[in-house]
């Protein structure tokens, strides 16, 4: 396929401004979405790990304000260093541990070592048990300590007693540890270990993320799953390497890595440095706008097929008459004139088609008359050879005149004759298409001084030519058509002296101006408006040459400025007051001429 051809140009412009608005609202769509879904998504994410965050930290905080009803027991310290068979303090114990316990549903156990009396101390749903030990259960001896701390999820601990066949000993639970001391000294008197089970939290956890699509994880200071959507790594060290919220030192905010995004909460509270991580990998997160793409994608292929074929049906039907037209050309081209055309479309093309066949007829017409108009032209030649006689003949018999009045000593009538003379030898001048402003002034002053001659003191002029615009190079007889429809319509001796200026200057714009000024008779108003919108230069041609008055000699002289500066002279004209008119011409600038 030529690639100059319409047909050509026509499929690639078709294709281009379908393709590049489609792709590009594709992609603009596509980034739009993409950034609404995160926004949106970030916004309600951060809102709903607040609110978890919040929940814990009050769940938290009622297991620690359940661990305090043994200080509002004001025997209960005072129990903890008795006898170890003085069963009314034993039992006073017991009845405070037991509402310890049943003080909120997810508490398994209660586990208590008095270290006056060494005695331990375990409350379950069963029958509670104690007995007598030197020290407390070993796996409370790293969490002795005075302050609260939790053990991160773990197996519940039997504290040394027979299990009980009511516990489930299996599922994880976390452990608070609670140093008992006399307040205000920092004495302590027993360690307190509650177990908790996860259910609570895993509760508020669940109601945080989409198991399916998201990962959530709740940690402690030291990266210990406190809770996670994978039972198997409750209790364990975060094994999720790219889990990045677990670094950071700020309480809260959002993190955007390549692979997903993560929001996270860290708790607030002395005994539980936490932190809530809800991972939300980036397939979860834009496969709504990912889905939405891939319809418009399918979408845009079958209406970029349909405008395709569209495309290459109009260029083919557009561009099929075009090409037999040529066809039609190049049979011509070889000589064959009278060949048939037969395109009968009614739309541009076929238009086309039925004006080349006329200019065919017309042309076929022509050549028949080749020879009349070839004769016509001899005759034509002829009579112009005949026409340029008579002015030679005129100028040499004024020459003739002008000797005899030197002779008779009439200098006046030879000025006279010799400025005839010298306009008639500047017309005379065939040779000569553009001429100098000073030339043409110069043959403008021996005929205004012709008409001074004539009107006497009827009639002054002026001449006022800047000299960096004699110059300017401006086409023969210019300015006397100008000048002259002064006298043939505007000149009236009721007026008053004739006056006549003739004003030349260079504008700032490289552009000469010239301006032709008199005092006569004003053109009537609607004759003005009618040659005015005629002088435009869309309406210039050769059916205005039958205006009236003044119009003959001003589209000469604009027809033929036109034709040498390429449309860009102006002629304007208007009515001075009190009467008179003025024409203007300007034209661009070309100096060089001598």
């Amino acid at each position: 396929m030529n690639s100059h051809s319409i047909r050509t140009k026509l499929i690639k412009f078709m294709l281009v401004v379908t393709i590049v608005p489609l792709v590009l609202s594709l992609v603009i769509t596509l980034i739009h979405t993409r950034e609404s879904i995160k926004e949106q998504a970030l916004s309600e994410n951060a809102k709903l790990i607040f609110q978890g965050k919040t929940n814990l930290s009050n769940y938290l905080t009622s297991i620690n304000r359940a661990s305090v009803v043994v200080y509002s027991d004001p025997h209960f310290l005072n129990n903890l260093s008795k006898d170890i068979d003085d069963y009314q303090a034993i039992a006073e114990m017991y009845s405070t541990l037991q509402n310890l316990q049943g003080s909120l549903p997810d508490i398994q156990q209660v586990y208590m070592h008095a270290h006056g009396t060494n005695q331990s101390t375990l409350i379950t749903n069963s029958v509670p048990r104690r007995e007598q030990r030197d020290s407390p259960f070993i796996s409370t001896e790293k969490y002795d300590s005075d302050k609260i701390i939790i053990e991160p999820p773990h197996t519940a601990h039997s504290y040394g007693f027979p299990a009980s066949l009511n516990n489930d000993s299996d599922a994880p639970v976390l452990t608070f540890y609670r140093p008992i001391t006399r307040i205000p000294s920092i004495e302590q008197l027993a360690i307190l270990a509650i177990d908790v089970k996860l259910d609570s939290i895993a509760a508020i956890c669940n109601q945080l993320n989409n198991a399916k699509d998201e990962y959530l994880y709740l940690l402690d200071e030291n990266n210990i799953v406190i809770y996670s959507g994978n039972p198997e790594e409750i209790g364990k060290p975060l094994a999720n390497a790219d889990l990045a919220a677990q670094k950071t030192m700020n309480d809260s905010g959002v993190i955007d890595d390549d692979d997903s995004i993560q929001v996270y909460e860290k708790l607030e509270l002395p005994f539980a440095q936490w932190t809530l991580v809800k991972q939300i990998p980036h397939d979860a997160l834009y496969y709504r706008s990912t889905e939405l793409t891939t319809i418009n994608v399918v979408v845009a292929l079958l209406a970029l097929l349909a405008v395709i074929i569209g495309t290459l049906f109009i260029s083919f039907r557009i561009t099929k008459p075009i090409k037999q037209l040529a066809s039609y050309m190049n049979q011509i081209q070889t000589g064959r004139l009278t060949v048939e055309i037969e395109l009968n479309s009614k739309d541009e093309i076929g238009y086309l088609s039925r004006q080349f066949r006329q200019m065919m007829d017309t042309i076929n017409n022509l050549i028949l008359r080749k020879y009349k108009l070839e004769l016509a032209n001899k005759t034509n030649q002829l009579k112009a050879l005949q026409s340029q006689i008579d002015p030679h003949f005129l100028y040499n018999t004024l020459q003739s005149i002008g000797t005899v009045a030197l002779e008779h000593n009439v200098p006046r009538v030879y000025n006279h004759l010799s400025s005839l003379a010298d306009i008639m030898r500047y017309k005379m001048r065939s040779g000569e298409v553009l001429v100098t402003l000073k030339e043409e002034a110069n043959h403008l002053k021996l005929y205004l001084g012709l008409q001074k001659e004539r009107f006497d003191e009827q009639f002054e002029y002026t001449l006022d030519l800047a000299p960096d615009s004699l110059t300017a190079a401006i086409p023969k007889m210019t300015l006397q058509p100008l000048v002259e429809n002064y006298f043939k319509h505007g000149m009236d001796p009721h007026l008053g002296m004739g006056q006549l200026f003739v004003r030349s200057w260079i504008s700032s714009a490289e552009r000469l101006i010239i301006e032709i000024e008199n005092n006569g008779v004003s053109i009537p108003e609607h004759e003005l408006k009618q040659l005015q919108q005629n002088l435009l230069i869309d309406h210039v041609n050769e059916d205005n040459v039958e205006t009236e008055r003044t119009s003959i000699g001003l589209y000469n002289v604009l027809m033929r400025l036109q034709l040498y500066y390429a449309d860009t002279a102006v002629l304007r004209i208007e009515n001075i007051e009190p009467h008179g008119v003025k024409i203007t011409l300007e034209c661009v600038w070309e100096s060089g001429l001598s």
